[in-house]
């Protein structure tokens, strides 16, 4: 490997980290791109190698979210439990339904979220959120929710739990996006490993990617940290408009008989 090919694999981590930290996503989006396209690895080998990327990103992002007091951990915790059951039930749903067919579901998904925060960014809510049995359970549902959706959609469960958080219940951007890393330490290392047992996981890229992402992400953290609730939101949505288009043009290429 020479160094210029080192330095690309660690650049596309190092994308993939700012990221995740600056909106709390895993950067599976941006970087399952990369690794198909830029290092023509299979698709099946793209998202287990992305997963085992994220655990990084995650690990490195939710340190500096925590220690600003933006992660809510009574919503975390039963998300985490609840999505790792249900992402597989959402990957099996996804097997019945052609490629094209769910690239275009989620790019129509994303658009009308990101045109709702652009609309209008949510209030946060005044009142606790997620405490006692009720928040517990509440939190349960969604992460079930979230985690069928990432399953079906073939995505990390930030770009849909970080909306989710801040439209309905109106937790504040930095605080959704810090739960969101949260959610993705139980999520993402256990899909990791199942790609792996499957031979799914390019080994000889992930230190570098894993590196580049380390580097990132509490940077692009930091910058999230001191960005105002309203500009951070619409950062977010415009990131989301950008994955719904590129999405979408990825399905018209896609074959209509492809899974």
């Amino acid at each position: 490997m020479t160094a210029g090919e080192r330095a690309r694999i660690a650049g596309a981590g190092f994308v993939t980290g700012l990221a995740g930290g600056l909106f709390g996503v895993g950067g599976g989006i941006i970087l399952v791109p990369m690794l198909t396209g830029v290092f023509r690895v299979s698709q099946h080998e793209a998202h287990g190698t992305s997963l085992a990327v994220v655990c990084a990103t995650a690990i490195s992002g939710v340190i500096v979210y925590a220690l600003h007091g933006h992660v809510a951990w009574l919503a975390a915790v039963p998300m985490a439990l609840a999505s790792v059951f249900t992402a597989p039930l959402g990957a099996r749903w996804a097997a019945r339904t052609s490629r094209r067919g769910l690239m275009r579901a989620f790019a129509v998904f994303v658009l009308l979220t990101a045109l709702r925060l652009l609309w209008k960014p949510p209030a946060a809510a005044t009142a606790p959120l997620f405490a006692g049995a009720a928040g517990f359970a509440i939190a349960f549902a969604l992460g079930a929710v979230v985690g069928l959706l990432a399953g079906f959609l073939g995505v990390g469960g930030g770009i849909l739990v970080v909306p989710a958080l801040t439209l309905l219940f109106g937790v504040p951007q930095q605080t959704a996006q810090g739960t969101s890393l949260a959610l993705m330490l139980a999520t993402a290392p256990s899909g990791a490993l199942e790609h792996h047992r499957h031979g799914n996981v390019v080994l000889r890229l992930l230190p570098l990617l894993a590196l580049g992402a380390v580097a990132g992400a509490p940077l692009a953290s930091l910058l999230a940290q001191r960005l105002p609730q309203a500009m951070l939101v619409r950062a977010f949505a415009l990131f989301l408009v950008a994955n719904a288009i590129q999405t979408w043009v990825r399905a018209v290429r896609a074959p209509a008989t492809a899974r």
